[in-house]
């Protein structure tokens, strides 16, 4: 047992449970939380023996003292810990020391000063000792405060806390224990009578357990709260239920010993609540109210016969008691009683002592109850603020005056026999005499109603109006009860025959009875009606009495009024002679302060005594005041009209009257003297060092000033205005109150709060305007033209903004306000130099706010005064310090916000307002880092003031500024404002440069760099608690619990703020890495609040949407950086939460090691799922599942709002109203727009002033209703604003986390099937709330681009992996069938997620179909976004080309035959539902994506073309293609070709629109979609396509080739070169040739003449690129060069007939010359484009230089340059075909020479040389030979280079590190898998060129051996040489020589004839001008053998077959090797 005793408790037994404790009792009893009761019951039974021995420590023990000496080597045991805690020997001396001092256990000592330690960070500047010694006594407080809280909650008479049953009986059950089993009431007692504070402070200042002032002062806080509390256990106890009978014995002997009184004679707090609950031990009211019977059983007065009897012997003893006042109060109290109990039966032998009750009154009486009452309880601070001490004091007086009326009226005899005797004799009486008790019963009743704070009204019992006392009472319709009759009566009589003596009490009563605007009313009636009966007894109490005799004083007052110097003199004289005597001066002040009470609490009392024209009571009192008469009633007098002022319209008339009266002198005299009240304040006050005048004064311009001064004010005398009181007010008391001194210290603080006052709200309602600028002037009587008066805000600013006398006098009011608080001391006038201090702040604060305005308006009109801006004088050198301090004295009232709350508040404004700018910022941290203890306390006053707990007010508002005024002063709006301007200041501060006040508050450390910060929790490493770790306790505070956070439900406003600062924190470049590691590693704060998402709105009263909004994005940024950093394991767990559906055996995210299990609770379980889409697939839902958070977040987002009807206006016009809101409307911070209600209302209100005319004044009230209303609406509408605002918040902050949830984080945490499934709920969910018919357009339109995005996902979903595999499988397969095979199975995986998922897909695209028709209008941006979701669905449904090729290459049979069967089935089957699914929205959709593809935005246009390019390319039917010709649209676009020319003429400029470019490249290619089919071919040629591109001048635009970009990759930069954006628009109009030609086929000799005439019209620009002047390889320009070459070939496919220039038109010649030039150029390309060595030396060094790239270059080069290879052969190979059936009758295109094919390399061959007109040479039939062998050297090496890679592809998993990095061409670190993966690509690309090369070669082969066939078969067997030929061939030349001279007749010139001419002769002509003789035949047959040998065809055999079958059935390579073998046998002799 004693070793379980020594353990440690680590948070420390005397403090942590106690504590804990404290919070159960408050979350079960106040809260009502229901999970807290069970709880409670458990802590109850745990702390039931500290109840028992309340606030007793555990006892010394030596055996815990040794241990704890030898805990330095051997150490302590520590509850959780399995090894023991050793100490250093400092620590173990403190903690002896706490254990002799507060006489404790050793062991709880050490668990006291370990709580120190670690609490340290929450009390900077002390140590852990002194920290202990708080801790100690906070846990007695809060051990007692659970206590007090558990009485409070019991059963009772008084008050109910609303528990349950079960909570309230088990509350009862334990405190009655408590009270009767173990003497509960004795144990406190038994405390209070052992505390002593003077004594316990003595004893700790003498251990040295006092620290600093504030140390001493929050002990001795804690302490008395300790006191009270007890005490107020016991006034619980009592005043629910009264005590028994020895426990109120025991109370009574221990008031009899109390002698506690304060410094002013009033009752010690703990002493008063002890009467008050031995009064509540007497109290039998309740009989009164309630079932006797029910009452009798409750006290014990009445069950227990010896109570009463026992009670009154005790107090009726002769034992003295040490203050006899107590004695009193009990006394009549208890007599009261006892008259009441005679009214009542009572128990037996009971009934004698009641009669007792008179003997006991009168004891009472005779020690002056009321006296002590008045002086000793009701004076008590704080008394009036305790309704249960009133209530009680209230009941024991009016019970008294009820039941004892005899009495009463006994007292009233005595006062006036008292009143005689002292009138006939001079003899004084003792101050205090029973003779004065009805004397002080009336002053007792004046002091108790004086002041209502709880707003009671108890002095309304005191009033009992008659039905004829006027018509305000016609409301009672009921005879009121008999004890306020009585109480009427009392009030009435008491004011009969009143002797002097009595007058002044009896005034004083009917002061406290007039506390409230009722009660007022009434007393003025009473002293109307005492009036009435002139001459009566009572005339001497009533307002006619009153005003009659003020009359008669000034009147015997009153003086002519002098002339001259005489006049000045009328403030200097003292009393007149005939003057006031010092009783009717006091009678007067008294009489004056009625007339000033009443008029203060009830307007209507106010106006009829300034409206009775018989009184004159505004008159008199100004013409007393300008009499000699004193000042006390100068200030009475003054108090009175600033009474009268409160009333607008009598404000107005006492300005004039002020004025007037020249009290203070506005217009001089010519006399050189002085007068009026600055003369008085001069000479009489400041000598006299008492200022009741100056400061009654200073309130009677409050109240006037609360008006708008009176523009005409003084005017004609002097310049109208309220300068000369400002300049009084300033000048004459302000600015002079710190040199004058005070006979009373706290009246200095008064005089200065008073005209802060003043200035702070002149200051206040001033509004900047340029006039106050300039300089005007206004003529006066007698005076001329005098400058006219400045407003009075204008002034203030003036001198605010400079340094001058008033600025220095606020601040030092700060410096000794601030200089007084840090003494933790109270002062006479402490309130005051408190109420100083704040409107000084505000006064700073205001002018902040304004000084920007003003400063603008200064600069704008040019004025010439000297201002600075506020800020900047802030930070001016204070003169008393000699720093730049004044900003840390502001800031230091926020350290007390817990007593200031609105010094904090002020203090927070005016920091929020200095710390805009950089400047400031950095001051701000210098200063407030200089001294180290000083930023400690300063950072500590900024948590504290964030971890107030204090819920928000529900106060419906509109939207206010977070700069906007409120003028709540309840305390918890309060400080809850300052909580927010807190978080504001660090919000605008993270803004600024580094470092800045928010990096200081936040905990970061800027003495180095920021990002370098490693935040800490408190305490740890020496760190303090910052504003940082404030936010996120308040945060997290509820998180884990069912309810969640309990900041949105208590402080909503708080939090938005906190999660902004959260987010803002994590966004900010500097400190996103600090906040973010320590949020995920020490808080784990992401994850936890996450598990409450969403917040439902339905759960919390106030929104919260906007902190949903705040988190979702931090929980984005927090994924992003996870993945970014590779922290797989957090990225795991925030993606779970947020996509864990809870399928049971199936989690939707991969595992991960070390993950744990999530328990946390999830209240977002869906019992009632609806039934999902995917129900529809094969993937069938697990038996239980929840929906997934982030499905849930969605469902907060309401995508309807509701507004608000039309308003409805009588009086005011529509359009004029709706033009005066948008006058008002501004922008907040979050620029959403708001109207101004505030300013709005001013605009309405000054219409309606402005606007004259009878039907106003009759129908104001219902203008006033209407103006009510249209302000309501305004609200209504601002509301709608904020809450659309929300919306797009939320879904802004739920797309951040949605997209990079898909994008950014680790693809393979999530499978490929989950994450189909997640997109496909997240797109149908998006398009159910889109397509609702209420769903809102600014909330709809973002919904696009999230479509967009998810769209972009799902399709790299379907698409991403297949293209690799599809790819891989298809090379493959042409390969080897068996391994092809084997690898097919990808796509039966990857196309059969579109069978599963068919329904979806069609589901999804529906939405997107449906959200564009619901977009129609001007939504093109988000039409734009669904093309572009709608082009990502087409690529998962399109058919990868590599299925398509396979469909007609891939043979074999078996499974891999059936697997590509149901592929191509599976896209085919899907494209059919799509089609059907698109054109079942008939003509609307097609309408509207083609009138956007015409018409719109750019990339609209753009996207729109894209879609109809995609849905054209599934629409087998053509249904859309005739929907667009039958419309015109087609058409439309034809014509817009040539319409967009001259734009498209701008791109080869220096400043292009690329929009144009890219425009017209969708149309292209929405053209070539359509040429794809015949029907559109022939329709578009229909349209003259073909001629509106001829007509382009765009393409004559080429630009010059030696200005083209230097390297190959231009054209990929943003910006292309313009010879690039020339290439795309080349490009895509030969593409689209291509295309036309493609679809029509060669037998369509129109539609080739058409693309030829195109070629033709821009023919210099394809000459241009035909005569390929590239010294070099440069892949844009081989690529330019095989389009070209491509167009030609397939437009020249059926030659050039003869027949088409039969005639002789000179334009056909022309175009026959054109045809046969480009000819000639095509053949010249045939040597240029061989595979020559040159070429491959090329290739071969780009592929060296690119290895360091990662690029394949080379590779895409040499597949372009085979591609325009391939042309030309087939260009040639067509020409040779098409002339003729046989190698006899077709054209010989080269010549019989094979002296190349034995040339190692062909070199450059020039151009010129085949272009010359001397000599006409065409390429040698070696070019065709040498062709041959370098493609079939080049294909083997190319395909053994090809099954190399294939072979790498295969067997990826078993490469080698080298190759890996080889093929990922990545240098830096990766992963394997990132390696392999890179690795795959390249390979895959490398294959894919490989096999493009093989194609080219293959085609290439098959052209050159049927071109050697043909020339071959034409020289050895047809060919005639020239030297053989007979002369029947030469009259064929005469003809054709005339032919040539009928061209030149018309005008052709010799050149172009030259080159047409020659092309144009039949055969044997040509071979006459090539020049072959018989040599040339015998030469070729001689080399023949050498140059095509036999190995040669073997190798080409040896390709065909191993190749080229492999790829197609039909094959002629064969046959022609064996017919060239057969020529070279025949002919040749070999």
């Amino acid at each position: 047992m004693a070793a379980g005793g020594m353990a440690v408790n680590s948070e420390a037994r005397l403090w942590g449970p106690f504590k804990e404790l404290e919070q159960t009792v408050h979350a079960a009893i106040h809260r009502k939380i229901p999970d807290a009761i069970h709880d409670l019951e458990i802590a109850l039974k745990k702390h039931k023996p500290d109840f028992i021995a309340l606030l007793k420590n555990p006892p010394k023990n030596a055996m815990y003292r040794t241990a704890v000496r030898n805990s330095t080597k051997e150490g302590l045991p520590v509850m959780g810990d399995q090894t023991k805690q050793t100490f250093s020997q400092q620590f173990i001396e403190e903690a002896l020391i706490l254990s002799d001092l507060f006489d404790m256990s050793e062991i709880a000592a050490v668990e006291l000063l370990m709580a120190g330690e670690r609490q340290q960070a929450e009390f900077p500047g002390l140590t852990r000792g002194l920290v202990a010694v708080l801790l100690y006594y906070d846990g007695q407080k809060s051990l007692v405060n659970s206590l007090r809280t558990l009485l409070q909650s019991r059963e009772g008479r008084m008050w109910t806390m609303e528990l349950t049953p079960d909570l309230s009986s088990m509350v009862n059950q334990y405190t009655d224990q408590l009270i009767q089993k173990d003497r509960l009431i004795n144990t406190i007692l038994d405390q209070l009578n052992n505390m002593d504070l003077t004594k316990e402070m003595d004893r700790l200042q003498r251990d040295r357990a006092i620290g600093p002032p504030k140390h001493k002062k929050q002990v001795s806080d804690l302490y008395r709260e300790i006191q009270i509390i007890l005490a107020d256990c016991l006034f619980c106890l009592a005043t629910q239920q009264p005590l028994e009978k020895a426990d109120t014995l025991r109370l009574i002997q221990h008031l009899r010993a109390d002698n506690s009184l304060s410094a002013d004679g009033t009752l010690d707090p703990v002493s008063l609540c002890l009467l008050m609950a031995l009064l509540y031990c007497f109290d039998v009211s309740l009989l009164e109210h309630e079932d006797g019977r029910e009452i009798l059983q409750r006290l014990p007065m009445m069950t227990d016969s010896t109570y009463i009897p026992d009670i009154h012997q005790d107090l009726m003893s002769t034992r003295a008691w040490a203050n006899p006042g107590l004695k009193s109060v009990v006394l009549l109290a208890w007599g009261v009683t006892l008259r009441q109990l005679n009214q009542y039966q009572t128990p037996t032998g009971v009934n004698g002592i009641c009669e007792e009750d008179e003997v006991v009154i009168n004891e009472a009486l005779e020690a002056n109850v009321f006296h002590f009452l008045r002086l000793a309880v009701v004076a008590v601070h704080d008394f009036h603020k305790e309704e249960y001490y009133l209530k009680k004091i209230h009941g024991l007086i009016t019970d008294f005056i009820f039941h004892m009326p005899l009495k009463v009226k006994e007292l009233r005899t005595r006062g006036d026999e008292a009143a005689r005797i002292a009138a006939s004799q001079s003899s004084l009486e003792p101050p205090t005499s029973p003779s004065h008790g009805f004397q002080y019963l009336l002053r007792l009743i004046g002091d108790l109603y004086r002041t209502d704070p709880l707003c009671l009204r108890l002095s309304v019992e005191y009033w009992c109006p008659q039905d004829n006392y006027g018509p305000h009472e016609t409301m009672y319709n009921v005879r009121p009860p008999q004890r306020q009759v009585s109480l009427y009566k009392f009030v009435r009589l008491a004011g009969d025959l009143l002797p002097p003596s009595l007058y002044v009490p009896y005034i004083q009563m009917l002061i406290g009875l007039s506390s409230n605007p009722q009660s007022a009313h009434y007393c003025f009636d009473l002293l109307k009606v005492n009036g009435m009966g002139s001459g009566g007894p009572a005339s001497a109490v009533s307002w006619q009495h009153i005003f009659l005799s003020l009359n008669q004083y000034y009147a015997s007052l009153r003086r002519e009024v002098p002339s001259g110097a005489d006049m000045s003199h009328m403030g200097l004289r003292g009393p007149h002679p005939r003057g006031i005597t010092p009783q009717e001066l006091e009678g007067l002040v008294v009489v004056l302060k009625l007339c000033r009470v009443v008029s203060e609490n009830n307007e209507n009392c106010r106006v009829a005594f300034c409206e009775n024209q018989q009184w004159q009571v505004a008159v008199v009192l100004f013409g007393l005041v300008t009499c000699s008469i004193p000042l006390d009633l100068k200030a009475e007098i003054f108090r009175v009209l600033a009474a009268f002022a409160k009333t607008p319209d009598v404000a107005a008339s006492l300005w004039h009257m002020l004025e007037a009266s020249q009290i203070l002198t506005t217009v001089q005299s010519s006399s050189s003297s002085q007068s009026g009240i600055q003369v008085e304040l001069e000479e009489v006050e400041t000598r006299a060092e008492e200022f009741p005048m100056t400061r009654a004064f200073l309130s009677l311009l409050d109240s006037l000033t609360d008006i708008p001064v009176p523009p005409g004010l003084g005017a004609g005398l002097r310049a109208p205005g309220f300068q000369p009181y400002l300049e009084f007010v300033k000048d004459n008391v302000f600015e002079k109150f710190y040199a004058r001194s005070y006979k009373n210290p706290s009246e200095k603080w008064e005089v200065a709060s008073d005209c802060v006052r003043i200035l702070c709200k002149l200051l206040r309602e001033y509004e900047v305007v340029g006039s106050d600028f300039g300089e005007e002037f206004v003529e006066v009587q007698m005076g001329g033209i005098v400058p006219a008066n400045k407003s009075p805000g204008y002034i203030l600013m003036l001198h605010l903004l400079k340094d001058s006398h008033f600025l220095s006098t606020v601040l030092k009011i700060l410096d000794d306000s601030v200089r007084q608080l840090e003494t933790y001391k109270t002062i006479p006038g402490q309130e005051a130099l408190e109420s100083a201090s704040l409107l000084c702040l505000q006064l700073i604060e205001t002018s902040l706010e304004k000084s920007g305005t003003f400063l603008d308006a200064c600069r704008e009109t040019g004025a010439s005064a000297m201002v600075s801006a506020m800020d900047r004088l802030l930070l001016s050198i204070n003169p008393r310090s000699g720093k730049a301090d004044h900003l840390v004295n502001v800031t230091k009232f926020i350290q007390f916000s817990i007593p200031l709350p609105e010094h904090a508040q002020s203090a927070m404004k005016i920091l929020y307002r200095v710390c805009h700018s950089a400047p400031v910022q950095v001051a701000l941290v210098n200063l407030f880092t200089s001294n180290q203890t000083s930023h400690l306390e300063l950072l500590h006053g900024f948590v504290e003031c964030l971890e107030v707990e204090e819920p928000e007010q529900m106060v419906e508002k509109t939207i206010h500024l977070p700069e906007e005024e409120d003028d709540s002063r309840e305390i918890g709006h309060v400080r809850n404002s300052t909580r927010q301007y807190l978080l504001q200041v660090l919000l605008r501060s993270l803004d600024q440069p580094s470092p800045n006040l928010a990096h200081l508050l936040l905990g970061f450390d800027i003495r180095k760099s920021v990002n370098r910060t490693l935040l800490q929790d408190p305490g740890i490493l020496g760190s303090p608690k910052t504003c940082l770790h404030a936010v996120l306790s308040l945060l997290e505070r509820g998180v884990g619990t069912h309810s969640g956070p309990t900041c949105l439900r208590d402080t909503p406003r708080l939090s938005e703020l906190a999660y902004k600062l959260i987010y803002l924190l994590a966004a900010n470049r500097e400190t996103s890495t600090p906040t973010l590691r320590y949020l995920r590693t020490t808080r784990d704060f992401l994850y936890r609040q996450l598990q409450h998402l969403p917040f439902t709105q339905q759960f919390y009263k106030r929104p919260v949407m906007i902190s949903q909004s705040w988190l979702l994005k931090l929980i984005a940024i927090e994924l992003r950086l996870t993945a970014l950093n590779r922290q797989r394991s957090h990225t795991l767990r925030l993606m779970k939460a947020l996509l864990d559906d809870g399928s049971e055996g199936q989690t939707v995210l991969q595992p991960a090691i070390g993950d744990e299990a999530d328990l946390t609770y999830d209240r977002f379980t869906d019992q009632s799922l609806q039934t999902s889409y995917l129900s529809q697939t094969a993937r069938p839902f697990r038996s239980r599942q929840v929906r997934r958070k982030l499905l849930g977040l969605l469902d907060e987002v309401d995508f309807s709002q509701r507004y608000p009807p039309t308003m409805q206006l009588e009086f005011f016009e529509l359009s004029m109203i709706e033009q005066a809101i948008k006058s008002v409307e501004t922008r907040t911070e979050q620029d959403v727009l708001y109207c101004d209600v505030k300013r709005l209302h001013c605009v309405l209100m000054n219409e309606l002033n402005n606007y004259q005319g009878n039907i106003m004044v009759t129908q104001r009230p219902r203008v006033l209703e209407e103006v009510e209303n249209i302000l309501q609406h305004v609200v209504l509408r601002n509301r709608i604003r904020q809450e659309l605002y929300t919306k797009q918040q939320a879904l802004e902050a739920w797309r951040q986390v949605t997209e990079v949830l898909l994008t950014a984080c680790p693809e393979d945490l999530l499978t490929a099937e989950d994450r189909q499934t997640v997109l496909f709920e997240l797109l149908q969910e998006l398009q159910r709330k889109v397509t609702e018919d209420d769903a809102l357009t600014e909330l709809t339109a973002p919904v696009a681009g999230i479509i967009l995005t998810l769209m972009t996902n799902l399709r790299q979903c379907f698409c991403q992996d297949s293209v690799t595999d599809e790819e891989t499988s298809q090379f493959l397969t042409m390969l080897d069938s068996t391994v092809g095979q084997g690898q097919t199975g990808s796509w039966g995986q990857v196309s059969g997620s579109r069978t599963q998922f068919a329904s979806s897909l069609q589901l999804v695209l529906r939405g997107v179909i449906d959200h564009i028709l619901l977009s129609s209008g001007g939504q093109q941006r988000v039409r734009a976004n669904l093309y572009g979701a709608l082009l990502y669905y087409r690529q998962i449904a399109q058919k990868p080309k590599s299925l398509t090729h396979i469909d007609t290459e891939a043979g074999g049979d078996g499974v891999g035959k059936r697997i590509l069967a149901d592929a191509h089935s599976e896209y085919e089957q899907l494209r059919r539902e799509n089609v059907a699914t698109i054109l079942s929205y008939g003509d609307n959709f097609m309408d509207m994506v083609c009138r956007d593809a015409c018409d719109g935005h750019d990339v609209g246009r753009m996207l729109a073309l894209s879609v109809l390019d995609t849905i054209l390319s599934m629409d087998k039917f053509q249904q859309w293609m005739t929907f667009m010709s039958s419309k015109g649209y087609l058409q439309h676009l034809v014509d817009s070709l040539l319409h967009d020319d001259q734009q498209l003429q701008t791109l080869v400029s220096a400043t292009p629109q690329l929009r144009v470019l890219y425009i017209y490249l969708s149309k292209l290619s929405l053209l070539t979609r359509v040429a794809e089919s015949a029907v559109g071919a022939h329709t578009l040629l229909q349209c003259g396509v073909m001629q509106r591109l001829a007509g382009c001048v765009f393409f004559d635009l080429r630009p010059d080739f030696d200005r083209d970009e230097a390297g190959v990759d231009t054209e990929e930069d943003f910006l292309p070169s313009p010879m690039a954006r020339y290439r795309q628009l080349l490009f895509a109009a030969l593409k689209f040739c291509l295309a036309m030609l493609t679809s029509l086929g060669i037998e369509n000799q129109d539609c080739g003449n058409q693309v030829m005439q195109f070629i033709l019209s821009h023919g210099e620009v394809f000459h241009g690129i035909l005569r390929d002047r590239q010294p070099s390889l440069r892949l844009p320009a081989l690529r330019e060069l095989a389009l070209t070459t491509a167009v030609l070939t397939r437009a020249n496919a059926r030659g050039i007939p003869d027949a088409e220039f039969d005639d002789l038109d000179p334009a056909g010649i022309e175009l026959k010359g054109q045809k046969v030039r480009i000819e000639r150029q095509m053949l010249a390309l045939m040597p240029k484009y061989c595979i020559s060595e040159r070429v491959n030396k090329q290739l071969k060094l780009l592929e060296s230089d690119e290895s360091t790239r990662g690029r394949d270059l080379s590779s895409e080069l040499a597949v372009v340059f085979l591609e325009v290879s391939s042309n030309v052969t087939s260009y040639c190979r067509a020409v040779i075909s098409t002339s003729g059936p046989t190698s006899q009758f077709s054209r010989v295109l080269f010549r019989p020479s094979l002296d190349e094919a034995l040339a190692r390399d062909l070199g450059s061959t020039d151009d010129t040389s085949f272009l010359s007109i001397s000599t006409v040479q065409a390429p040698s039939l070696g070019v065709v030979v040498y062709q041959l062998r370098q493609c079939a050297t080049h294909f083997m090496s190319v395909y053994e280079s090809h099954k190399q890679h294939l072979r790498k592809l295969q067997s990826l998993a078993d490469l080698s590190t080298d190759d890996l990095k080889q093929f990922s061409g990545v240098e830096e670190k990766l992963t394997s898998h990132q390696r392999q993966k890179l690795a795959k690509n390249r390979l895959t690309k490398i294959v894919r060129y490989k096999e493009e090369q093989l194609q080219y070669f293959a085609y290439i082969l098959e052209n050159c051996l049927f071109m050697l066939w043909r020339h071959l078969e034409y020289y050895l067997i047809h060919c005639v040489p020239v030297n053989q030929q007979t002369s029947v061939y030469q009259s064929q030349t005469r003809r054709h020589t005339q032919l040539r001279r009928l061209q030149d007749l018309t005008g052709i010139s010799h050149s172009s004839l030259g080159e047409s001419e020659s092309e144009s002769l039949p055969d044997i002509d040509r071979q006459l001008m090539m020049g072959v003789t018989s040599e040339d035949i015998e030469t070729l047959k001689q080399t023949a053998n050498s140059a095509i040998h036999d190995s040669l065809l073997k190798k080409i055999q040896k390709i065909d077959q191993e190749y080229c079958k492999s790829r197609t059935h039909y094959s002629f390579v064969e046959a022609l090797i064996r017919r060239v073998r057969r020529l070279l046998r025949l002919n040749t002799g070999s």
